[in-house]
């Protein structure tokens, strides 16, 4: 079993551990999460996000990876908009995690039509 921190660096940013703040960003908004002993939660995620384990291991699955993660405390995944996740634990009490997103910040008229005509040029604004 390889710890995620370790397979992240191995598979490129793509499924990089965050590192540091989103420069930019708007509001942050965090969610806790509580996973029960020995159950699964799962859901889909609504925007991108990053997820932190709390105080103990949490096993995670995400949707079309072919590699399962061994998360440690603290340590951090970024997910994508519309990815589906599996979280489970084998502690024998339940933990939390959390997921911390940012609402966009306000977009002007230019920003908002290129996002619509050319969206990987949107960014670049």
């Amino acid at each position: 079993m390889e710890e995620v921190s370790q397979v992240f660096v191995r598979h490129g940013v793509g499924h990089g551990v965050a590192s540091g703040r989103r420069s930019g960003a708007g509001a942050r908004v965090v969610v806790h999460v509580e996973v029960q002993p020995h159950q699964m939660v799962s859901w889909r995620l609504t925007r991108d996000a990053e997820l932190r384990a709390g105080d103990a291991c949490v096993w995670l699955t995400r949707h079309r990876d072919p590699y399962d993660y061994w998360m440690k405390p603290g340590d951090v995944v970024r997910l994508s908009r519309g990815e589906r996740v599996w979280l489970t634990s084998e502690s024998d009490h339940a933990i939390e995690v959390s997921l911390t997103s940012y609402r966009a910040a306000k977009r002007g008229f230019v920003s908002r039509w290129l996002a619509r005509c050319w969206p990987q040029r949107a960014n670049a604004f």
